[in-house]
């Protein structure tokens, strides 16, 4: 039996695929889990929590974008 995170993981998976297929990424969906799965990871570590989770959220997202506009410079 796959768990939660595996199911969602298997879906990302999925759904890259078919926009891999496509030769069109959706940039937007990518940000999305790339900062959701930082964000989770972060959660793992107690000394990687900032003092707000809104802070936690802006890193997280900040990261994101940097990782994409790299990504986008290698099309």
């Amino acid at each position: 039996m796959m768990t939660v995170i595996e199911k969602q993981y298997m879906n990302a998976v999925i759904s890259i695929d078919r926009q891999m297929k496509n030769k069109t990424p959706n940039w937007e969906q990518r940000r999305y889990e790339i900062a959701k799965d930082i964000l989770s990871t972060m959660f793992y570590i107690p000394e990687n929590h900032s003092l707000t989770v809104e802070a936690d959220v802006d890193f997280a997202v900040e990261v994101a974008d940097i990782l994409i506009e790299k990504l986008k410079k290698g099309e």
